[in-house]
Parts: C-alpha cells; structure tokens; sequence
C-alpha cells in the first residue's frame, strides 16, 4: 500500500465517502445497464474487475498529489493547466479507472478464455497467452470507448496519458510484479517474446509515444504478429479476439520451453505495468465463484488516439467536456470540506506545553474530532444487537450498583429525626439529626485510550471496536462520563493524533464514529498518556477520574532524529504513568497480547495496574470488570 503524508491521509478520507463511492457504483450500474455492479474504493495501487465487482484507486499512481505529472498530462491532452487539484485528480483518478472496468465488464469475456484454453498447459504457457490476449483486449475496449461512447474519450486518454508522466507509476510497476531471482535463469527466447509483446503493447496502447526501432533479431517475428494484433484489437467480439490471440500465440510456440520457469514467467509478468488492472487480465486468478459473462459483440470505428489503421488523429475536443468536470469537482469540494470543517476540528497542541520529556517538545499533536457518519449506524446496530444479552447483563448489574437507595445523615441541624448526644453543649442549639435517601450517583469519568498502532490490525483493532461499542453503551446507559481515544504516532513525521471518537457529554451519534478505528502507524504513548490527563481533566469535574489504555506492546515511533524506541519509550511512559497517578487520575493498562505472556510482562514495567488479556476475545468482560470494581469502591 502507498505510503501517504497525514494531508494526504486526510484529503482520502474527505474523498472515499459513502457518498462518493455509492456515486461511482450508481455511475457503473448506468453505464453498464447491470443493476447488480459492485464497486469499492481501496488504497491498494490497483484496479480491477471480475464481470461484475469493480474496485478502484482513486489514489492510484500518487497521483493527486503529484502536480507535474498532472499538468504534463493537462498539457499533453491540450487542457487548461489552471485546472489542476488534487480533489479534481481524485475525481478523474476514479471514474476513469471505473470507465476502464465498465468497459471490461461489457465487452469482455469472463472467465477470460486464456484460463481455460487447451493451449495453457504449463503456467509459462498460460502466462504469454493471457498478456496477448490482454493487449488485444484493452486496445480493444479503449476502442469501443472512443468509437460508441461520446463522453469516454476524455477519461480513457486520462487514464493513459497520466500513468506515463506519474513520478510513481503503482499498480503493476515491475518493482510490484517482476520477483527475480539473483541468479536469473531466463531463457533467450523468453526474452525476445517479452520485448515483442512489450513493443506490441506500446504501439497499441501508446501510439502517441513515437516507437523506437525494432531490435533487428525481433524483426521477422515482430512482421508476423504486427497485423494480428491490429487485426485481432478491432474484432467485434470476444471469441474473434481470443481466436487472433491464438494465431499469434500458434506463431512463437516454438520459442516457448516446455516447462515452468519462475524467472520466465516474471519476465512476462513485466508487461503488467504496461496494461494495469493485473488482477482483471491475470489467466491465474481465481475466485470462490467465479462470474460469468460472454461479452457483448461491438464493431469499432476508430482507436483511441488513432485511426484503424494506426495513423494519428485529434479524436473529439475534450475540453469543455473536462472544464465541466472540474467544476462540479470543485463545487463537490467545497461542499465536502465545509461539511467536513462543521465536524472535524483539529487543534494543534506541542508537546512542550505538558510537563512530559524534552524528548517530546518538538512533537505536534492533532487533536481531531470526527463528524459522525450516519453511513456506520447499520455495522453500528449489529454489533450491539449481536452483544445486547451482554450489554443488558451488565446494566442490571450496574444497575444494583448505582441505583440502590442510600441513607444520609446529616447533623447539626435546628430541627430533625433525633438528637446526636455529642453536640447537646452547642450554644446554637444544633443538636438535631435528619436523615435522607437519595440514588447513588456515579462519581466517576472514564477514558479509553487504544492503541491504533499497526500491530493491532486484524484481531485486536476489532476486539477493540467490539468493547468500545460494549462499553459505551452500558456507560451510556448509566450516566457515567466517558470517552473513547485512539491514538498514533505517524513514522517519519513529528506527529501525534489524537481521534476522538466519543467525546465526554457528545452527541449521541458520535457512537458511530467507533466504527471508525483503524490500525497503522505507531505510537508514542508517553505524550498521549499526558495529552490524555489534561484532555480528562478538562471535561469532566468528577473527583474519580480512570484512563483505560488498551495496547499490545510497548510504544514505539521515530522522526527525524527523534527515536522514541524501547528502553527510552518504556522509562519515559513510565514516568508518565506515576506522574499522572500521583496527581489523583488513576491509569490502568490493558495488555491485548500473545498467549506467550510478552505484552503483559512489557507493560508491566510500565504501568503498576496491568491486566492480562492475551485472548482479544475476553477484551469486553476485562474492561466491564474494571468498571464494576471502581463502582464497588
């Protein structure tokens, strides 16, 4: 995955809304006129389908945050360089890459025919078959794009023209899908067949690249192929197609070994970064169930930079077309970020403003609040209708706990219930007793603060949201202040975040933000742990204050020349730790670890008060059992 700056982080998740993804697949459904079309948005630099699912990058290439690139391509495709913004790019980024899959989805065929033709006999085999294929396939589709659909061209050319300037081509560079051994047992022939598709594919797709001469012991074979690869990227349908890919295939047979080498394959596998969408053209992928699709037959008219016959040509005039764009983009934008900017406030704190170590001075801490999406309210639901014969287990019982009847006395008064004999000498005459019953009332404000570092991705981020949602809904239940915090550390930078999901006395719908607890990063827990007192102290007047920290290790961040690493980031929290305790906020730590015990014995070094919980899954009944014993007190 992509390695993102905290701006960037922060303009994706303004731009991967629900919104914004449930726009691109209402887009996909229309285009395709499949009611059943899925799409999803990832961060994983790629793009692909499989006849009926369409993921997208809208990150994809870094591009919205290359500015070159991006006005090279502006420049390139004759548009205005005015335009650029990331927001914009991320638009383009997007629906150009759903075009390219809805295409797929209509005219190709799936399973692709190359997974199962008789000519796939060993993977090599399977290997060059499918690139040839694949370089048909997409000539032919970005064809049909630019020949039947009036508004494609401006987003197909994008696609291509982009990926050429981007400083970091992702999805299917050769770093991503070439594993070369260091003893590289590539045959010749493999080679001569890699470069023959590789020119093939840069003539086809990129004929607005001028082509360099042919390497002269390619020559004749290359004259062979050349016309069936024009030929075969204009047939109307998929099994046309897949027939040219068979001749060509039929051509150089007898260059191919006849058994399986790992460095042959990853030498064909090179092309990818040419073609893009690995998992969409790849003759070895497999799904659980696979879709099923014959493809639709489409005579073309032209390609998408040139004629049928490879001379160039201006295609439609794509600028008023792209200034549109960009202008509902830009409204888009402004509505996003104002909507945003309604919710999330960020305050900027430094370290140095606590009494933490000179180690921390030079950190900044974002303390952000999260606008609640409505969107996780459903995910939100079921969680607690999962656990509700736990969440209505522990609000009897604290229940019992809080609500019983309690009788005080209160003496010296004028008049009461009796007469306390020690004050009979009072010459005020306040002698008398009364007695009254009042509820118990909570005294009591707490602050769970977990770890978002990366180690608790999978199994322990979700028995960490699980809790959370417990939790909050019994504390809520109760009336006892609380939050929830999920704190990192961001590698590299002099940066420190602090998400308040559940804010003390927020609104209710900041439950949903719970949903939102990720995993990444790392963390530096001694300056959260102060952030976290003041932050505690600050909004609640309860004498009985409590921070909860969930964590599965010992923190851990580096910036610059700042390295906050075991044994310096466990003495420093510890001193945190009795800093905080010895001015009244008790801190209890929750070891989230292996069943070897490590994480437990790593954090009792630094909290005196550590609970075990090497089983993520008894997370919710440790914490509810903390809770219930500083009611008891």
């Amino acid at each position: 995955m992509a390695k993102f700056t905290r701006e960037e982080e922060a303009l994706l998740r303004l731009f991967q809304t629900s919104k914004n993804r449930t726009a691109e697949e209402s887009f996909s459904r229309i285009f395709t006129e499949k009611p059943q079309v899925k799409l999803a948005f990832i961060n994983e630099n790629e793009a692909f389908t499989d006849g009926r699912n369409i993921v997208v990058d809208p990150a994809m290439d870094k591009l919205f945050s290359d500015e070159s690139a991006v006005r090279n391509t502006l420049k390139f495709l004759g548009l205005p360089q005015e335009s650029y913004s990331p927001w914009s790019t991320l638009k383009m980024s997007a629906r150009s890459q759903n075009i390219h899959e809805c295409l797929h989805i209509i005219y190709t065929q799936f399973p692709l025919p190359a997974s199962y033709d008789k000519r796939s006999t060993t993977r090599t085999r399977a290997a060059i078959l499918g690139q040839i294929a694949n370089i048909i396939e997409d000539a032919y589709i970005e064809a049909a794009g630019a020949s039947i659909y009036d508004n494609a061209e401006l987003f197909l050319k994008w696609r291509r023209v982009s990926h050429l300037f981007a400083a970091s081509p992702a999805e299917g560079t050769v770093d991503r899908v070439l594993t070369k051994s260091k003893a590289d047992m590539t045959s010749e022939d493999i080679r001569k067949i890699s470069y023959i598709l590789d020119y093939m594919a840069g003539e086809l797709l990129y004929p607005m690249l001028e082509p360099p001469p042919i390497r002269t012991d390619c020559e004749d074979i290359a004259g062979k192929v050349r016309p069936l690869f024009f030929e075969g990227s204009a047939a109307p349908s998929p099994a046309e197609r897949h027939e040219f890919a068979c001749k060509i295939f039929d051509l150089i047979e007898d260059m191919i070994p006849d058994s399986d080498n790992d460095d042959d394959i990853a030498e064909i596998r090179k092309l990818e970064h040419k073609l893009g969408g690995a998992q969409t053209h790849s003759p070895f992928r497999r799904s659980a169930k696979n879709y099923v699709s014959e493809g639709k037959t489409q005579a073309v008219t032209r390609r998408l930079f040139t004629d049928l016959d490879g001379r160039k040509t201006d295609g439609a005039d794509i600028s008023e077309q792209y200034r549109l764009f960009v202008l509902v983009a830009d409204a888009e934008y402004t509505i996003a970020f104002n909507e945003s900017c309604s919710g999330d406030t960020v305050l900027l704190i430094g370290g140095n403003s606590y009494s933490a170590a000179p180690i921390h001075h030079n950190i900044t801490i974002y303390e952000n609040h999260p606008k609640p999406d409505i969107n996780f309210a459903r995910a939100y639901s079921n969680i607690v209708k999962k656990y509700s014969s736990v969440i209505n287990s522990y609000n009897s019982r604290f229940d019992r706990l809080l609500k019983a009847e309690t009788v005080t006395i209160e003496e010296k008064k004028l008049f009461g219930a009796g007469i306390s004999s020690k004050y009979l000498g009072d010459a005020k005459k306040r002698y008398w007793y009364r007695k009254t019953t009042e509820m118990g009332v909570p005294e009591l404000a707490v602050l769970l603060l977990i770890d978002g570092s990366g180690s608790m991705l999978g199994e322990r981020r979700g028995a960490a949201l699980v809790s959370s949602v417990i939790l909050h809904e019994i504390l809520s239940a109760q009336g006892i202040e609380h939050s929830v915090v999920e704190h990192r550390a961001i590698f590299g930078e002099p940066t420190l975040i602090h998400n308040v999901l559940i804010d003390i006395n927020g609104k209710s719908d900041e439950k949903y933000n719970l949903m939102r607890l990720s995993a990444n990063e790392g963390t530096r827990e001694g300056l959260s742990l102060f952030w976290a007192e003041r932050y505690l102290s600050s909004r609640s007047s309860v004498e009985n204050k409590l921070i909860i920290a969930i964590s599965d290790g010992v923190p851990a961040h580096i910036c610059e020349n700042n390295a906050y690493v075991p044994p310096v980031s466990v003495k420093d929290t510890a001193n945190a730790v009795r800093k905080i305790t010895r001015r009244g906020t008790e801190m209890i730590a929750v070891a989230l670890g292996g069943e070897d015990g490590s994480c437990f014995d790593e954090l009792k070094d630094i909290y005196p008060q550590t609970i075990d919980c090497a089983d993520p899954k008894d997370l919710t009944g440790q914490l509810l059992k903390i809770i219930a014993r500083r009611l008891k007190k």
